[in-house]
């Protein structure tokens, strides 16, 4: 038992003292963070617009049908698009105690007429708990950004940096939107053009597609190739091929788009666009969403350096969205050991510590040695199977 504990304590130190170097770095303040998640629960421009016999009337069946419509739009951004349909049915009740605020602007009236803007906030745990009762899976962990590799397939040739380049325009222009994957177009300046050919996109070049995501710090990139073409006398078509690059819980997938009448070539790769968008969105919620209230657990050490630094690390795992909560079990000059509860399983864990520059790693530890069970006080205590660390800059 001695030497077991020795050997424990031995790996365990010899982890502490690989990671203590890096836990004097931080990289994104945790307030900062935090706002960006809580920001995830707010939904903004709303536009109202409604008439009625008076404008009072008009203004309340404004209100209600606008935070009807920002609860829809909130569902899109946590849910798949398989999992929707909530905001259609949950009744005024419930969806005005969902509500945390509202703020109105540009309110304009007439006798029957009202227009404003409108600004909801939600309050993330009552929409949790609906998500949870309805037994819809949602995520609300926000990805860090990926970029997209727009190449446009010619009959003679493949077109990325060239111009015209109809495909990287539609992304350039397309609006970010307000979902959980930050898309990031890229610019096309000269780094650009030295950094990446058309070539190495197409064939998927893992060294240089990641430096090019580095450029624009991004966690990985999606090459999306498209091509135009006449399917049938007067229609047109566009099949997108879209390979990930750096992305493991996506795979390569394709889409098509079929033209309506009057749409230009362009016209059609906006809508294109929005379709390779929404199941980029739709990989990321499957990847990270919750399935259960289930709450799962580990025991994690922590190296820090003083009394700060500690105090900032656990400002970041506490408000880490899977986190439920945290007890300090030991704490010395050097390191802490803490208990983890949390929703959802380990990798969701891993994801949601990457956002407050936190990173999980398993020690290995557990595998010789036998925890603690029932009422026996004899034995080693649970182990630490975890190391959580900041990230380096």
């Amino acid at each position: 038992m001695c030497r077991a504990l020795q050997k424990f304590s031995l790996v365990l130190a010899l982890w502490l003292l690989a990671t203590g170097a890096v836990s004097l770095v931080g990289s994104v303040p945790v307030r900062a963070q935090q706002t960006a998640l809580e920001d995830i629960f707010v939904v903004r421009d709303v536009a109202l617009d409604e008439t009625a016999q008076t404008a009072s009337a008009a203004r309340t069946r404004a209100l209600a049908n606008g935070q009807r419509e920002a609860f829809a739009r909130l569902e899109a951004r946590l849910t798949r698009s398989v999992h929707r349909g909530l905001a259609t049915t949950i009744d005024s009740d419930t969806l005005g105690f969902l509500v945390d605020a509202i703020q109105i602007d540009g309110e304009k009236t007439s006798d029957v007429r009202y227009l404003a803007n409108l600004k909801v906030t939600f309050k993330p745990d009552a929409v949790r708990n609906l998500f949870r009762q309805s037994g819809v899976p949602f995520a609300e962990l926000r990805s860090r950004p990926l970029t997209v590799v727009p190449v446009l397939a010619t009959p003679a040739r493949y077109l990325l940096w060239d111009d015209p380049n109809p495909w990287r325009e539609a992304w350039r222009n397309y609006p970010e939107g307000t979902g959980l994957v930050p898309m990031l177009a890229p610019i096309g300046d000269l780094a650009d053009l030295s950094g990446l050919t058309v070539d190495q996109a197409v064939d998927g070049d893992p060294d240089v597609l990641a430096r090019f995501a580095e450029r624009y710090g991004a966690r990985g990139v999606v090459v999306t190739i498209a091509n135009v073409f006449e399917a049938e006398p007067g229609l047109l078509r566009s099949d997108i091929v879209s390979i990930p690059v750096g992305l493991p819980e996506m795979s390569t997938f394709s889409v098509s788009i079929t033209g309506r009448d009057g749409e230009t070539e362009f016209d059609i790769l906006v809508r294109a666009v929005g379709e390779v968008r929404d199941l980029i969105e739709d990989e990321w919620k499957a990847a990270s969403a919750l399935t259960s209230a289930d709450i799962a657990q580990l025991r994690a050490a922590v190296p820090i350096v003083d009394l700060k630094n500690w105090i900032d690390i656990r400002a970041r795992i506490a408000r880490a969205p899977a986190v439920t909560n945290i007890e300090v079990v030991a704490l010395t000059a050097t390191s802490a050991e803490i208990v983890i509860n949390y929703r959802g399983d380990e990798a969701r864990l891993t994801r949601a510590f990457e956002r407050f520059d936190l990173i999980l790693e398993g020690t290995g530890l557990g595998q010789d040695i036998a925890p603690l069970s029932g009422n026996d006080q004899t034995g080693l205590r649970a182990l630490v199977t975890h190391v959580v660390r900041l990230a380096v800059n």
